[in-house]
């Protein structure tokens, strides 16, 4: 097994590190390293970019040829990692651990749609990435959030850390939550980010403050009642709810009905309405107007259409309530939103 050595916060210095193991190619946006790599370690792209007060983002979208282990070890700054696969398996462990004997095994898997909180003191952390299988993972660093006068967190979040982990002082955190759609839903907003230099720093920011948010919401919710988020459903079950809410965002002017969809992820009506609850905090109706609502937008801002032709190309048979559901959204009719597009396109 090949095992990359990380002993340094610096997130430039850990990509420059990498990168002189693994070989490949780094370049950079602004503060954000992109190393990418196509060789016989494998293939992947590894992100890192520091924001302030402490905060950092790193992201691992990897397929390796063989076992790889990747050691960080933490220095004197005790940093707590709050970490999401988006896709794929990821396994980790503490070295020299008490957790180890205690939990009887090795290490601990994170899976895909799972969220963990590790760290917290001076003990090196290890992530273990399976030979051959795609992985996606994303780890938000905190150094010294409890301690760091300068950290940029809202108040509320950073009592909200100190609360929860206050009572860890001389032992490591080491929570693996259940799944949490919402949570990568959350992180994948990163990727769509079309902006440079200090605007998607300060984006990238907001996404990891309500993303550390979510986290520690969902960590609350598992500790009081001790009982899976996700009901009744598998991850198998959980990943057919995130292909078929991709397909609609697409093509959200099919006829849907909750039996074609059914039928089309294998869940009955109740399991689906659930899974959408959990990942989009909507029913599978409400979802699917919204996403009609977003195309519209799309289609007023870039096409000459005029909102009869929009209406039928996104699915609806109904002016009116065409124009109710989007004046709903967005204060104003359909015809005032497009006319005033008009009038700035002329001014601009």
């Amino acid at each position: 097994m090949k095992t990359l050595i990380l002993e340094t916060p610096s997130i430039e210095k850990s990509i420059n590190s990498a990168n002189l193991f693994l070989g490949g190619s780094v370049t950079h946006d602004g503060e954000e390293r992109i190393l990418e790599f196509d060789n016989d370690f494998g293939t992947g792209t590894i992100k890192g970019i520091p924001l302030e007060g402490g905060l950092s983002f790193m992201q691992y979208d990897v397929c390796f040829n063989e076992d790889f282990k990747v050691t960080t070890n933490p220095n004197p700054l005790k940093p707590i990692y709050f970490m999401y696969c988006l896709k794929g398996n990821v396994h980790q462990r503490f070295q020299n651990s008490d957790f180890n004997v205690q939990e009887g095994k090795e290490d601990s898997q994170l899976a895909e749609f799972q969220t963990a909180i590790l760290g917290g003191r001076k003990s090196i952390s290890e992530l273990v990435f399976s030979a051959n299988e795609n992985v996606k993972l994303c780890i938000i660093r905190i150094a010294n959030a409890a301690d760091s006068s300068e950290s940029t967190m809202p108040t509320t979040l950073k009592q909200n850390m100190l609360e929860l982990f206050s009572e860890n002082e001389g032992r490591p955190i080491k929570y693996f939550g259940t799944y949490n759609l919402r949570i990568g839903e959350q992180l994948a907003q990163i990727e769509k980010i079309n902006q440079k230099g200090i605007v998607k720093k300060l984006l990238i920011e907001g996404i990891l403050n309500l993303t550390l948010a979510m986290e520690i919401q969902h960590l609350k919710k598992d500790l009081e009642n001790e009982k899976n988020p996700t009901g009744s459903l598998s991850q198998y079950e959980l990943k057919n709810i995130k292909e078929i809410s991709r397909k609609i965002e697409k093509h959200p002017e099919i006829q849907y009905s909750i039996k074609s969809i059914c039928l089309e992820c294998g869940l009955s009506a109740s399991k689906l309405q659930e899974g959408f609850k959990l990942l989009h905090n909507k029913t599978v109706s409400d979802f699917i107007r919204n996403e009609r609502l977003n195309k519209a937008e799309r289609l007023i801002l870039t096409t000459d259409m005029n909102i009869s032709e929009i209406v039928y190309t996104v699915g609806l048979s109904s002016r009116s309530y065409f124009s109710k559901i989007f004046k709903r959204r967005y204060k104003c009719s359909p015809k005032m939103y497009q006319d005033n597009k008009k009038a700035l396109g002329a001014t601009g």
